[in-house]
C-alpha cells in the first residue's frame, strides 16, 4: 500500500517520486532504506497493483520493479506502460529488479522495453547514483522538450506538415525504387534514430518525449525535398527515402541532419547526449547486394537501415553510420 506520507499532489514534489513493484515485502522495504529521504515513494505488492498507482499518480517518475509477480509480472507491467496512450506513462524510465543473472532474462526485459536492470544485491551507492542519473534524465529531457518546441516555433511558426504514415511511406518508397532501377538512378533510404544518453551510462536509454520526436518530424518535413518522403517509422525512429545520382550528397545530407538535431545546443548538462544517429543504404551499395549480385528489395533495405541507425545509437554516436562503418565496428 502508499506511505502515508505520498499523497497525491498537482504540483511536482520536492523529490522525485519512485514507484517500488515487488510482491516481497522484505525487498520494498530494504529498496525503501535505501533511498527514504532522498526520494519520495509508493509501494505496489504486484504489477497489477502498481499499474493502478501509476494512473492515479502522475508525480511517478521512475519506476522500480521485480519482474516475477503475482495478477501481472514485470513484464506485463512494462508492457502495458510501453503501450500506454498516457504520454507520461509510456515515457517513464522502468528499472527492472532482478535476483536472476540469466541473460536471457535480462535479454527479454530489455527488448520489453526496461531502461536497465540491476541485481538485488546492489550496494546503495551504486543504486542511488543509477536513480539520480535517471532524474536528471527526466528534467533534462523537460528541459530540450521545451527549447526544441520553442525553436521550431521561432523559425517556422505554428503551421504544421504532416509527415507520410509508415503505410504511405512505405508505397510512396517503393516507387521511388522501382523508378530509380528503371532510370538507373540511386535509391537511398536514411534511418535516423534519436534519443537522450548520459556519457557514463551507456545502459540507459531515456525514451525522447513526443513533443521533442514532434519537434524534429516538423524540422525533416521542412528540410527534405517535396519529391522525398520521410515517416515517423518506429517510437524515436525517423525513416526518409530519396533519390540520386550522386550518393555522397545524400551522405553530406543526413550528416547535417544529424549534426543539427544532436547540436541544437538546448541541453546545458555536459553529461547529457541527445544522440541522433543515421541508418544509410544506398541501392548501389554493394554490401548490401546478394551473392548473385541482385539488388535488395525495399524491406531488405529498411532492415539495414535500421540496424546501422541502432549501431550508431547503442555506441551513442551522433552522425552517419554507412557500410563502411558499419564494417570497422563489427568484432
Amino acid at each position: 500500500m502508499p506511505s502515508a506520507s505520498t499523497a497525491v499532489s498537482t504540483d511536482l514534489p520536492a523529490k522525485p517520486r519512485i514507484l517500488i513493484a515487488d510482491d516481497s515485502r522484505i525487498v520494498r522495504a530494504t529498496l525503501i532504506k535505501h533511498i527514504e529521504g532522498i526520494f519520495e515513494y509508493r509501494e505496489a505488492s504486484d504489477g497489477l497493483e502498481a499499474w493502478e498507482t501509476l494512473l492515479i499518480d502522475p508525480n511517478i517518475q521512475i519506476v522500480l520493479s521485480d519482474l516475477t509477480m503475482p495478477r501481472l509480472d514485470g513484464y506485463g507491467l512494462l508492457a502495458r506502460i510501453r503501450a500506454s496512450k498516457i504520454a507520461r506513462i509510456r515515457s517513464l524510465p522502468v528499472v527492472i529488479v532482478s535476483g536472476s543473472q540469466d541473460q536471457p532474462e535480462q535479454d527479454r526485459a530489455r527488448a520489453a522495453g526496461a531502461t536497465d536492470l540491476i541485481g538485488k544485491g546492489m550496494q546503495p551507492d551504486a543504486l542511488l547514483f543509477r536513480l539520480n542519473i535517471l532524474t536528471r534524465l527526466i528534467s533534462t529531457q523537460a528541459a530540450f522538450e521545451r527549447g526544441l518546441e520553442a525553436r521550431v516555433k521561432q523559425v517556422y511558426g505554428s503551421e504544421r506538415i504532416d509527415l507520410s504514415s509508415p503505410a504511405m511511406m512505405g508505397e510512396k518508397a517503393a516507387a521511388m525504387l522501382e523508378q530509380a532501377r528503371a532510370k538507373s538512378q540511386n535509391f537511398v533510404l536514411l534511418t535516423i534514430r534519436i534519443g537522450l544518453q548520459h556519457v557514463a551510462l551507456s545502459a540507459y536509454r531515456a525514451p525522447s518525449p513526443e513533443a521533442v520526436v514532434d519537434a524534429v518530424g516538423q524540422l525533416l518535413a521542412r528540410t527534405v525535398r517535396q519529391s522525398d518522403c520521410v515517416a515517423l517509422t518506429d517510437a524515436g525512429e525517423f525513416t526518409l527515402a530519396t533519390t540520386s545520382v550522386r550518393f555522397s550528397g545524400v551522405r553530406e545530407f543526413a550528416e547535417r541532419v544529424c549534426a543539427a538535431i544532436a547540436n541544437a545546443h538546448l541541453i546545458e548538462d555536459v553529461h547529457m547526449l541527445f544522440v541522433a544517429s543515421g541508418g544509410l543504404v544506398a541501392l548501389d551499395d554493394i554490401q548490401v547486394r546478394a551473392e548473385d549480385g541482385t539488388l535488395p528489395d525495399l524491406a531488405t533495405m529498411r532492415r539495414i537501415a535500421s540496424r546501422r541507425a541502432l549501431l550508431g545509437f547503442n555506441q551513442a554516436r551522433s552522425g552517419v553510420i554507412g557500410a563502411e562503418e558499419e564494417k570497422r565496428s563489427l568484432p
